[in-house]
């Protein structure tokens, strides 16, 4: 018979813990406030298969204010990270005139990941509406028990998929500082309005979806980041505000409670992003965009070595001033024979190696 070994352990501890501050909630607030609210992240599917997930927790007010005080921003992150979800909320989706019911999980996520269900496609790749209708239990109230959601359906024929990290390529983050001390502040201390993106990146990633007048020819962006989904209101709202295309969001599942394996569907990297949605599109083609800052080439390198025929193309920003250049200009000698590679300092250079490198994808007379 098998010992438990330390991650069951932990996983109960993280049971144990939900447990106990849903049955604080419920006994010091509880009669005053039995308030739950929803949210759906933005699904995707393919002609085989679609996914989309939500979670259901409790109601906090946040204001969200892009120009907030560094005290009100504070408050407002703290809610996010640290709020209680809550577990066996049935749900049910509707999409193509079809419904699906689910339940909450231990996290308090709700997850439909099913077969394609209907018969029929739509003509070209497009966002399909989801309504999502909550039934709580006698326990709680809801304020708005019909939520809606989009699934990002990709045709077949598209031609191109493009993945990009998000912190330090599109978002300036400061994830190599000493102890993390610059990702701390921008997170809690910082603002909407102060949140600073990469220069050139919302044009170059429009110009990437946008160029080609054939529908089958534009591309979609899917974002991942290591940044927890408790943050998703506040990067999609950050994303909207600086014009960059729309697509999913694929952020990393945070806390003790992803160890818990009746929590199913749970991504705990981004690497398990990836490979979910090249699962969804095996006949097409993706260009993966991130930085020399985390390890993010190492991560594509990975995905090309397994998925050969699926990577057309790798973009890194190189982040000036790093220590461990060296090693990755050396890596990226070694492999740039068996992957298009770019090393870029700005995107006008990146601009620039694609309309050379993969001028399918982006048009060679656009300046």
């Amino acid at each position: 018979m098998n010992k438990p070994n330390k991650t069951f352990f932990l996983a109960k501890f993280s049971y144990y813990v939900t447990s106990f501050r849903l049955f604080c909630w419920r006994l010091f607030a509880g009669y005053k406030n039995k308030m739950i609210y929803g949210t759906t992240f933005r699904g995707y599917a393919s002609q085989d298969k679609l996914f989309i997930q939500g979670r259901i927790s409790r109601y906090r007010h946040i204001k969200n204010n892009p120009e907030a005080s560094p005290l009100e921003h504070l408050l407002d992150t703290i809610k996010r990270i640290f709020n209680t979800r809550i577990p066996d909320i049935p749900c049910e989706i509707s999409i193509l005139n079809h419904t699906f019911l689910t339940t909450s999980n231990s996290a308090g996520y709700f997850t439909l990941e099913i077969n394609w269900p209907s018969p029929f496609y739509p003509s070209c790749s497009c966002w399909l509406n989801v309504a999502v209708e909550v039934k709580p239990t006698n326990d709680f109230s809801i304020e708005q028990s019909i939520l809606t959601g989009e699934i990002l359906f990709i045709s077949n024929k598209q031609k191109f998929i493009v993945i990009s990290d998000i912190d330090d390529t599109l978002l300036l983050t400061g994830v190599k500082s000493m102890f993390y001390w610059k990702v701390l502040y921008n997170t809690f201390l910082k603002n909407l309005e102060q949140r600073r993106g990469i220069p050139g990146a919302p044009a170059f990633f429009q110009r990437l979806t946008q160029l080609k007048d054939q529908a089958e020819w534009q591309s979609f962006v899917f974002y991942i980041s290591s940044t927890p989904r408790t943050l998703y209101d506040f990067v999609l709202t950050w994303l909207d505000r600086c014009h960059f295309p729309k697509g999913p969001i694929l952020l990393k599942d945070f806390g003790l409670s992803t160890l818990d394996k009746g929590a199913s569907q749970r991504f705990k990297s981004k690497l398990a992003w990836i490979k979910h949605v090249m699962s969804f599109f095996p006949a097409i083609p993706f260009v993966l965009v991130g930085d020399s800052g985390e390890k993010d080439f190492f991560l594509y390198q990975k995905l090309a070595k397994e998925y050969p025929s699926m990577v057309k193309a790798i973009l890194i920003r190189d982040i000036p001033f790093l220590r461990s250049k060296n090693k990755l200009v050396r890596a990226m000698d070694d492999f740039k024979n068996d992957v298009p590679l770019c090393l870029f300092k700005d995107y006008r250079e990146a601009r620039i190696w694609v309309q050379k490198n993969i001028p399918e994808l982006m048009d060679i007379n656009e300046v």
